[in-house]
Protein backbone atom coordinates (compact mmCIF):
# COMPACT_ATOMS: atom_id res chain seq x y z
CA UNK A 1 0.00 0.00 0.00
CA UNK A 2 1.28 3.39 -0.99
CA UNK A 3 -0.52 6.62 -1.78
CA UNK A 4 2.22 7.42 -4.31
CA UNK A 5 1.30 5.82 -7.65
CA UNK A 6 4.89 5.64 -8.95
CA UNK A 7 6.15 4.10 -5.72
CA UNK A 8 3.27 1.61 -5.67
CA UNK A 9 4.10 0.54 -9.22
CA UNK A 10 7.85 0.40 -8.61
CA UNK A 11 7.44 -1.65 -5.44
CA UNK A 12 5.08 -4.05 -7.23
CA UNK A 13 7.59 -4.45 -10.08
CA UNK A 14 10.37 -5.05 -7.51
CA UNK A 15 8.43 -8.01 -6.08
CA UNK A 16 7.16 -9.24 -9.45
CA UNK A 17 10.73 -9.30 -10.80
CA UNK A 18 11.45 -11.79 -8.00
CA UNK A 19 8.58 -14.04 -9.07
CA UNK A 20 5.99 -12.85 -6.57
CA UNK A 21 2.40 -11.89 -7.30
CA UNK A 22 1.30 -8.47 -6.07
CA UNK A 23 -1.93 -6.72 -5.20
CA UNK A 24 -1.82 -2.92 -5.15
CA UNK A 25 -3.68 -0.50 -2.92
CA UNK A 26 -3.56 3.29 -2.81
CA UNK A 27 -4.57 3.46 0.85
CA UNK A 28 -6.67 5.89 2.89
CA UNK A 29 -4.92 9.08 1.77
CA UNK A 30 -6.05 8.48 -1.84
CA UNK A 31 -9.20 6.39 -1.72
CA UNK A 32 -11.66 5.02 0.80
CA UNK A 33 -10.12 2.24 2.82
CA UNK A 34 -11.89 -1.06 3.50
CA UNK A 35 -10.66 -0.85 7.09
CA UNK A 36 -12.53 2.46 7.48
CA UNK A 37 -15.75 0.67 6.54
CA UNK A 38 -15.19 -2.78 8.01
CA UNK A 39 -12.96 -4.73 10.34
CA UNK A 40 -11.30 -6.50 7.43
CA UNK A 41 -9.67 -5.72 4.12
CA UNK A 42 -10.42 -8.15 1.26
CA UNK A 43 -6.91 -7.60 -0.12
CA UNK A 44 -5.38 -8.91 3.12
CA UNK A 45 -7.21 -12.21 2.66
CA UNK A 46 -5.20 -13.01 -0.48
CA UNK A 47 -1.80 -11.89 0.77
CA UNK A 48 1.13 -13.88 2.12
CA UNK A 49 2.84 -10.68 3.26
CA UNK A 50 1.49 -7.14 3.45
CA UNK A 51 3.74 -4.15 2.73
CA UNK A 52 2.74 -0.65 3.81
CA UNK A 53 4.58 2.50 2.80
CA UNK A 54 5.28 4.26 6.11
CA UNK A 55 4.55 7.62 4.47
CA UNK A 56 1.01 6.46 3.69
CA UNK A 57 0.13 5.25 7.16
CA UNK A 58 -2.32 7.51 8.94
CA UNK A 59 -2.72 7.29 12.73
CA UNK A 60 -6.23 5.89 12.24
CA UNK A 61 -5.02 3.21 9.80
CA UNK A 62 -2.19 2.18 12.12
CA UNK A 63 -4.64 1.83 14.99
CA UNK A 64 -6.96 -0.25 12.80
CA UNK A 65 -4.08 -2.50 11.75
CA UNK A 66 -3.19 -3.02 15.42
CA UNK A 67 -6.76 -4.08 16.21
CA UNK A 68 -7.41 -6.38 13.24
CA UNK A 69 -6.12 -9.93 13.70
CA UNK A 70 -4.23 -10.65 10.47
CA UNK A 71 -3.13 -14.14 9.45
CA UNK A 72 0.02 -12.75 7.78
CA UNK A 73 2.71 -10.30 8.91
CA UNK A 74 2.62 -6.61 8.02
CA UNK A 75 5.87 -4.96 6.92
CA UNK A 76 6.21 -1.20 7.22
CA UNK A 77 8.75 0.14 4.74
CA UNK A 78 10.39 3.29 3.48
CA UNK A 79 11.59 3.71 -0.06
CA UNK A 80 15.02 3.80 -1.66
CA UNK A 81 15.91 4.62 -5.27
CA UNK A 82 18.09 2.84 -7.79
CA UNK A 83 20.43 4.85 -10.01
CA UNK A 84 17.75 4.61 -12.69
CA UNK A 85 15.24 6.28 -10.36
CA UNK A 86 13.12 3.21 -9.62
CA UNK A 87 11.94 2.83 -6.06
CA UNK A 88 12.13 -0.29 -3.91
CA UNK A 89 11.05 -0.97 -0.31
CA UNK A 90 13.34 -1.10 2.70
CA UNK A 91 11.60 -2.73 5.65
CA UNK A 92 11.69 -0.64 8.82
CA UNK A 93 9.62 -2.88 11.07
CA UNK A 94 7.36 -5.91 10.86
CA UNK A 95 4.15 -6.54 12.78
CA UNK A 96 3.62 -10.24 13.42
CA UNK A 97 0.64 -12.21 12.21
CA UNK A 98 -2.01 -12.98 14.79
CA UNK A 99 -1.52 -16.26 16.56
CA UNK A 100 -4.17 -18.86 15.82
CA UNK A 101 -6.63 -19.31 18.68
CA UNK A 102 -6.54 -22.67 20.41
Amino acid sequence: MSADAKRRGDWAKFFEDQGMQTIRCAGPKVTSCALDLSTRCPLHEHADLIFYDEEGITPVLEEQLDLVPLRVPVAYARTMRTRQGNEYPITERVGPAARPSR
